[in-house]
């Protein structure tokens, strides 16, 4: 869209929101789709606790005995802070 065609546009918070609402795939229409095309219906959305981090998972820095829950998290932890470039 050209942004003179966007200005000249002009329209009210409530318009903006139909032409949005228009432009979206209704649930239920959605879930059609899914059975035609034998994919899974999506589960009902629900807040599920996120997976916590425990003393079993966590990675420990063996220069400053850190922990860190991802071995990446380790490894950009161990080049930003013990990085031993002039020891080569």
């Amino acid at each position: 869209m050209k942004l003179s065609a966007k200005f000249a546009r002009q329209e009210s918070e409530e318009m903006r929101q139909a032409r949005v609402a228009r432009r979206r795939v209704a649930d239920e229409r959605a879930d059609a789709i899914r059975r035609m095309l034998n994919v899974p219906l999506r589960p009902p959305e629900s807040p599920e606790p996120r997976a916590v981090a425990t003393s079993s998972q966590a990675v420990v820095c063996p220069d400053c005995h850190r922990t860190f829950s991802l071995p990446m998290h380790l490894g950009r932890h161990r080049k930003a802070k013990h990085d031993r470039s002039d020891a080569a």
